[in-house]
């Protein structure tokens, strides 16, 4: 089955969508965390969202017979699951043809009791697996962030790459106190058993703390040879920076929710240099062969972004990602109703800017094992691709 690559069933632009009469806007609800513990991810995906919303726009989408242009309604939630509730029903109210958001599994959880009850398509931007479990009761939920096995088996590669000479045996973890954390620690922990490593300890990092130095010096306690963080930033930035305040020295490694620019800032790249961070392909910037519609549509968003922003987020590519797949799925579907949209998520694969996504009716984390790849952060503030 080929992969949707395209916004629309036809692509809009050619001769005979260009045709087609101007039909009602495609309209999407965003709940993001754009202030509170969530917002630098939130912030990146809204940034996301916008300049996919131009790129759509500047052709509109083929919906049936007619060329839609795509309304975003885009609202801070601000990283509060009661809040996300409120707008998610907000959004149902107004009649949205799908709901995107949000970056923490706690936003995403409550938002999802609401869309599944009322059957609407929600893309969540997080990577926490419980979103979307059990699958027979998340049957509107989608999920674009990877899966924590599939982080898990890249970290393992960096630990044997780190370790190739004196290997790395004693692992310490610090992990969000939240969903995001829970699937990370269970899938660390599986790794780990699999590997013959030993977990020296594990301390849990609370969601909107200013600091995790009492949590850092229980880990080093442990003597491990290097630790795991699995937080999305800031939270991740700060426990790097309190495990070198307690004189840990040795390697550090972080799951994707690290891959923002906010692991870039001078204070947090000073405590992360040469750390391993899992993030999508497109964090490392142009793809080498552009040579594509997918790599041409890499190449131009990660431009876009930089030149508007200074730096590149590779967390915002989950928001642009999450509207394209929407845009996508009601174009093929020909009709906006969030069944049928909801429907063609589950159809066809999709080639979107993270890499791949492939939705069935027992799964719906959709992102392909080898969308990812392993970076090394670098003192000079660049990601460099290791695998």
């Amino acid at each position: 089955m080929a992969a949707a690559t395209g916004a629309c069933a036809k692509p809009a632009g050619s001769v005979a969508a260009q045709a087609l009469p101007a039909g009602d806007d495609l309209v999407f609800g965003a709940s993001l965390e754009l202030t509170g513990n969530g917002a630098i991810a939130g912030t990146g995906q809204e940034r996301g969202l916008r300049i996919a919303q131009d790129i759509l726009n500047a052709n509109g989408v083929t919906v049936g017979n007619s060329i839609r242009k795509i309304q975003l309604n885009i609202r801070d939630n601000g990283s509060d699951p009661v809040a996300a509730a409120a707008i998610a029903q907000q959004f149902i109210n107004a009649k949205v043809a799908g709901i995107i958001g949000g970056g923490l599994a706690g936003t995403t959880i409550a938002m999802a009791k609401i869309a599944e009850q009322h059957g609407i398509p929600l893309v969540s931007t997080s990577a926490a697996d419980a979103v979307i479990a059990p699958a027979a009761n998340h049957r509107f939920i989608f999920k674009l962030g990877p899966n924590a096995a599939d982080v898990a088996t890249l970290l393992r590669t960096a630990l044997d790459r780190e370790g190739s000479t004196t290997p790395l045996t004693k692992i310490g973890v610090l992990a969000g106190a939240n969903e995001h954390g829970d699937a990370g620690l269970e899938a660390v922990r599986a790794m780990l058993n699999a590997t013959n490593r030993k977990l020296t300890g594990v301390e849990r990092l609370a969601d909107g703390a200013q600091g995790y130095q009492a949590q850092a010096d229980r880990i080093v306690a442990g003597a491990p040879d290097a630790v795991i963080i699995w937080a999305v930033s800031p939270a991740s930035g700060l426990a790097a920076r309190a495990l070198r305040a307690a004189k840990f020295t040795r390697t550090l490694l972080f799951d994707s929710g690290a891959a923002s620019e906010e692991s870039l800032s001078a204070d947090n790249r000073a405590a992360m240099a040469d750390s391993y961070v899992v993030g999508p392909q497109i964090l490392s910037g142009n793809p080498v062969a552009v040579n594509t519609p997918n790599a041409v549509a890499q190449r131009d968003f990660f431009d876009r972004y930089s030149r508007a922003h200074g730096t590149f987020s590779g967390l915002s590519v989950f928001g642009a990602d999450a509207l394209n797949l929407l845009a996508s799925a009601a174009g093929r579907a020909g009709a906006t109703t969030p069944l049928r949209i909801r429907n063609e998520l589950e159809s066809a694969p999709f080639d979107g800017l993270a890499g791949s996504y492939v939705f069935s009716t027992a799964d719906h984390g959709g992102m392909e094992p080898d969308a990812l790849a392993l970076f090394q952060l670098q003192r000079n503030g660049g990601w460099l691709q290791l695998a």
